[in-house]
């Protein structure tokens, strides 16, 4: 189970989220959720760190010279402001949503990791406790009614948008933006 999630969050598209394979272990095998979910976490973090260090060491060749340098101010001005960012994270982290593009950006911006992971592997932790309960609520409640379809067209589209607004941030001057929109505190404090 723990090799499987981290494939899952290894790869950068198309893949089941993990809180699914963490019902199906729970639902099928009998597996207790609090383990699940802890394994499932470290196992998910371990596979965006492989994602994140793919992408590092990719970047060069598939992404221009200028939407590296975007990616890398908007980053900074993030850096800048910690608690900003981490809470961000956190909630961004705990939602049932992919975080594929999240690691990819912080590859490719060259971004420390291990802060990202040790916020992202606590929230996970919680995200997974309550989509697995959730999950197992669902099914003892009604059946075969909500059946999964990991394939589902809704997956594809939120995968492929995903990947549209990761290259329209790269895109971005945030440079430019950031300078003319943010507060001068907030402009004060990245380098």
């Amino acid at each position: 189970m723990a090799a499987s999630a981290v494939v899952l969050n290894a790869v950068p598209a198309f893949m089941p989220p993990t809180w699914a394979l963490l019902a199906y272990f729970h639902l099928q095998h009998d597996l207790g959720i609090v383990p699940l979910a802890i394994v499932g976490a470290v196992s998910a973090a371990t596979g965006r760190l492989v994602l994140a260090l793919g992408s590092r060491t990719f970047r060069m060749r598939f992404v221009p010279k200028s939407w590296r340098a975007n990616i890398e101010t908007l980053s900074q001005t993030v850096r800048g402001h910690k608690a900003l960012s981490l809470s961000s994270l956190a909630l961004f982290a705990i939602r049932p949503i992919p975080t594929i593009h999240l690691f990819i950006a912080a590859g490719i911006a060259r971004v420390s990791l291990p802060p990202i992971l040790v916020v992202f592997g606590l929230a996970r932790v919680v995200s997974y406790l309550i989509w697995v309960a959730v999950a197992d609520t669902a099914t003892r409640s009604l059946g075969s009614l909500l059946t999964p379809s990991l394939g589902s067209g809704a997956a594809i589209v939120a995968q492929v948008l995903g990947f549209v607004v990761l290259v329209s941030v790269m895109r971005t001057d945030w440079g430019r933006i950031i300078r003319r929109w943010a507060p001068a505190n907030l402009t004060e404090s990245t380098p």
